[in-house]
C-alpha cells in the first residue's frame, strides 16, 4: 500500500503539532485510525479498499495491543489510542471499516516511547490537499445544539496548501492524499 487519503482537522495544526501542509512536500508522519466496528477475521490476506473520504474497508493483522493502544497492519501500520476490543490479541486478524487520519500528537510525543511499540513513522509525500466545503448543519435532536457536516451534500475543493487558521473560519477539515 503506497497511497492513502487521510483526514486532518485544522486543530492538529493550530495546536502546534505541524505547520501547514503543502502539495509536493514530504513529511514524516504516523497515522491513527478509529475503527470501533472491526471484527475477528480468519482470512490472513491484508486488504485496504477506500470507501470515501478517509474511510476504508480493511483486513489487517493486529501487531501490537495493550489496554490503552493497539496497532494494525494492512500494508501500512496505523494505531488506535483506545482499548482494543476484548476479543483481540496481538497476532489476530480483523476486518472492518476504519477512518484514517494524521497522528495529532499522541504517537509523536508519547506512544512511540511505549515498550515494544512498532515504529509507525513513514516518509510521505503530499500529492493532493482537499478542503471540506460540505455545508454545516445544526442538530438539536439530543436537546443540545450540535454543529456537524451535512453528509448528504459532501463536497471538497482542491488546495495547494492547508491554511488551518483561516480556512472555514479555523474549523477546517482536510483530506491529504499521501504517497510513499
Amino acid at each position: 500500500m503506497n497511497e492513502l487519503v487521510v483526514g486532518l482537522n485544522s486543530w492538529v495544526i493550530q495546536d502546534g503539532n505541524y505547520d501547514d501542509f503543502q502539495v509536493g512536500a514530504s513529511y514524516k508522519l504516523a497515522l491513527e485510525f478509529n475503527g470501533s466496528a472491526v471484527v475477528p477475521y480468519s482470512t490472513h490476506v491484508m486488504q485496504c479498499e477506500r470507501k470515501h473520504a478517509s474511510v476504508y474497508n480493511v483486513i489487517a493483522k493486529v501487531i501490537f495491543a495493550t489496554p490503552k493502544v493497539w496497532v494494525i497492519d494492512f500494508g501500512v501500520k496505523v494505531y488506535c489510542k483506545a482499548r482494543p476490543p476484548r476479543f483481540m490479541r496481538s497476532g489476530d486478524w480483523v476486518k472492518g471499516e476504519i477512518w484514517i487520519g494524521v497522528d495529532p500528537f499522541f504517537y509523536k510525543e508519547r506512544l512511540n516511547q511505549t515498550p515494544s511499540m512498532p515504529d509507525l513513522f513513514v516518509d510521505w509525500s503530499v500529492t493532493r490537499i482537499q478542503l471540506a466545503t460540505t455545508p454545516w448543519i445544526e442538530d438539536v435532536s439530543s436537546g443540545k445544539k450540535l454543529r456537524m457536516r451535512d453528509t448528504e451534500h459532501e463536497s471538497w475543493t482542491d488546495r495547494a496548501s492547508t491554511d488551518a487558521w483561516t480556512d472555514d473560519g479555523g474549523g477546517a477539515d482536510y483530506l491529504l492524499s499521501l504517497s510513499r
